[in-house]
């Protein structure tokens, strides 16, 4: 009985650990986002707990692969990137943004595979849109100083097309507003 008791609770408080990982809210610019909200509209947000978010209106293209940077929160403890893709091509394409690392500063954080919602990673048929937010988060033991945050360097990895067996690297730099 005690075994099944401390499995009950392991699995519990795994639960509970992952389900505070997966919280973000961080607009996507995409289909996913709440019904009237638009991203374009949104100013920057100073927040009493030192945080900041703002719109970054970013959009970049890496081998028929439409990246959308809409809105970014910078903690202490992590940077949220909200994005949508759309895959202009009619080939298959595969991207994970989530193994990817941002760079702040001589700080590189590493994506949290648990920390971000929604799809933004993985295959991408021909003509299909995706949205969701990706997490990156400080090393163990480092904070971020949010005000001294001018630029996030973004090193997602490569889009891959399965068809031409090409990879072309997608690295965004965001100016901080």
């Amino acid at each position: 009985m005690k075994k099944f008791a401390k499995i009950l609770g392991i699995t519990t408080l795994s639960i509970g650990v992952l389900s505070a990982c997966a919280e973000t809210d961080v607009e996507t610019g995409g289909s996913n986002d709440a019904e009237g909200e638009k991203t374009e509209q949104k100013q920057e947000a100073k927040k009493d707990d030192g945080s900041k978010k703002f719109n970054a209106g970013i959009n970049h293209e890496v081998s028929g692969l439409k990246i959308n940077i809409a809105e970014v929160k910078i903690t202490k403890e992590q940077i949220q990137i909200g994005m949508n893709l759309e895959n202009t091509t009619d080939q298959k394409l595969t991207f994970y943004p989530d193994q990817g690392n941002a760079i702040v500063g001589d700080m590189q954080l590493a994506a949290g595979l648990f920390g971000g919602s929604g799809t933004v990673s993985g295959d991408i048929n021909g003509g299909i849109k995706m949205d969701g937010v990706v997490v990156y988060d400080a090393p163990e033991g480092k904070t971020i100083d949010v005000k001294k945050v001018t630029e996030i360097k973004l090193d997602m990895g490569d889009v891959f097309n399965d068809e031409t067996m090409n990879a072309e690297n997608a690295t965004i730099t965001i100016p901080v507003k």
